[in-house]
C-alpha cells in the first residue's frame, strides 16, 4: 500500500501522501486516494509595534487544515484536488476553506508530463514546499515583511498559479525541469493583463548514489529515507499591463540531507531576488536564506526527536531615485525542536523565531498604522497530522 501511494506521489506531483490514505478504486487503473491534514498552533506573541497599548499576548488557532483528492482516470490521466482552509477567528465569516490545487495531468513518459489548473508555480524550493513538510512551516507577520520576495505574485493564491505546466525529469533524475505559463498576478477577464513565464531546473549528481526528487513538490527534508543533493535555479517574469514594468524573479537553491547511522544531518540555503516588485520601477525585494538540522532517527520514547536552526535576511522596497531612502531590512532567527512521532503524519514541534528590523524596517509600519515596527520574539507549539 504504501510503495503505491509514494509512486502515485511522484506520478502526480503532489507532496508526499500520507502512508494510510483512503483509496478509493473504480478498477485497476482508476483510482482516488482521499487525504486529510491539519496543523493547530499555539503562540506566544512578543509586541509588534511600539504602541503602548499592545500587549504580549497567547493565541491558541488552527492555521492550516485540507482535504485532498488525487489518482488517475487511466495510467495516461491523472488529477490532484486540494481544498484548504483555517479557523484564526472567533467571526465564523473569517474562516473559509479555498481551492488551492486543482488540476489535471498527462503523463507521456518520465520526461513528459503536463499539467494544467490552478498548483504550485514552478520557480523556487519555497513555493514547491508544503507547510506539513517544512521544517520552519511558519513566518514571523509583520507589516515590514509585506513585499514578500518569496511570493510567486499569484495574487491571494500566493505559491499558487493559474496555468500549464510542463516538466519531468531526465537521465533516471539527474535533470528535472518545469516550463509554466500562467495567469501571474492576477486572473481578469475583463482586461488584457499579461501572463506569468516560469523555468526552474534542478540537477541532482545521482551517479554519486543521491535520490532525485522526482515529484513535483518537494520537501524540506525526508527524514532519512534517501539521500538527497539537489540545486535548483529558477526565473519568472510576471507580465503587467500598462505601462507598469514586468517583475523579474531570480532564485538559487540547494538541499543536503544524508544518513550517517542514526545521525541525518540536513543542510538547505536559497537566495530569491525579485526586480521592480509589484510593478514598479526600481522597486527590489530579496531573501537570503540558510537553515539546518539533525534528526537522530532512532525511538526517544515514542518519536524521533531532532533540531534545526534558520537564519534569513529579507530587503524590500529600495527605491533608487530616492538616495535618502535606505533598505528596510528584516533579520530572522529561529530555532525549532521536532518530535516525530510518526513521521510528517504525527509530530508535534516547539519552535522560537526572532526577528529584528533596521530603522527603516520599522518606519514600514507607519504605512499601515501610526506606530513604528519593533523587534520581537514568538514562540510557537504545533500539533500536525496527516492521514
Amino acid at each position: 500500500m504504501r510503495k503505491s501511494l509514494l509512486a502515485m506521489a511522484a506520478l502526480m506531483g503532489v507532496a508526499t501522501l500520507p502512508a494510510h490514505a483512503w483509496r478509493v478504486s473504480i478498477d485497476r487503473d482508476a483510482f482516488a486516494d482521499i487525504g486529510f491534514s491539519t496543523i493547530v498552533r499555539g503562540i506566544s506573541e512578543g509586541k509588534k509595534t511600539e504602541n503602548p497599548n499592545e500587549k504580549s499576548r497567547i493565541n491558541f488557532f488552527v492555521p492550516l487544515f485540507n482535504i485532498t483528492a488525487s489518482g488517475q482516470v487511466n495510467k495516461l490521466v491523472y488529477f490532484s484536488m486540494n481544498a484548504e482552509g483555517s479557523s484564526t477567528s472567533a467571526t465564523l465569516t473569517d474562516n473559509r476553506i479555498l481551492v488551492r490545487d486543482s488540476f489535471i495531468g498527462l503523463k507521456f513518459a518520465d520526461e513528459l508530463r503536463v499539467q494544467a489548473g490552478v498548483m504550485r508555480a514552478p520557480f523556487s524550493r519555497v513555493a514547491l514546499t508544503s507547510a506539513y513538510v517544512q521544517l520552519f512551516p511558519y513566518t514571523p507577520k509583520t507589516a515590514a515583511l509585506r513585499v514578500d520576495p518569496t511570493d510567486v505574485e499569484a495574487g491571494t493564491l500566493r505559491s499558487r498559479d493559474h496555468g500549464i505546466v510542463v516538466w519531468g525529469n531526465v537521465a533516471d533524475g539527474l535533470v528535472k525541469y518545469y516550463l509554466g505559463v500562467t495567469d501571474g498576478e492576477t486572473i481578469n477577464f475583463s482586461t488584457d493583463d499579461s501572463l506569468a513565464y516560469t523555468i526552474r531546473v534542478q540537477f541532482t549528481p545521482v551517479m554519486l548514489g543521491f535520490k532525485p526528487e522526482t515529484g513535483y513538490t518537494v520537501s524540506d527534508t525526508y527524514l532519512g529515507r534517501q539521500n538527497v543533493l539537489s540545486i535548483g535555479f529558477g526565473y519568472r517574469v510576471v507580465g503587467r499591463s500598462g505601462t507598469q514594468k514586468d517583475t523579474k524573479m531570480l532564485t538559487v537553491d540547494a538541499l543536503y540531507e544524508q544518513k550517517f547511522g542514526d545521525l541525518v544531518p540536513n543542510l538547505q540555503v536559497g537566495f530569491i531576488n525579485k526586480k521592480d516588485a509589484g510593478g514598479f520601477a526600481d522597486r527590489k525585494a530579496s531573501q537570503l536564506y540558510i537553515q539546518g538540522g539533525v534528526l537522530f532517527d532512532q525511538m526517544v520514547g515514542f518519536g524521533k526527536p531532532a533540531l534545526a536552526i534558520r537564519l534569513e535576511q529579507n530587503k524590500n522596497e529600495k527605491v533608487d531615485s530616492d538616495p535618502t531612502r535606505d533598505e528596510p531590512k528584516v533579520n530572522r532567527f529561529g530555532v525549532i525542536a521536532h518530535y516525530y512521532i510518526k513521521g510528517q503524519d504525527a509530530k508535534v514541534s516547539l519552535g522560537l523565531d526572532s526577528v529584528s528590523l533596521n530603522s527603516e524596517g520599522k518606519n514600514t509600519c507607519l504605512s499601515v498604522g501610526t506606530h513604528r515596527c519593533k523587534n520581537f520574539t514568538d514562540i510557537n507549539l504545533q500539533f500536525q497530522t496527516r492521514f
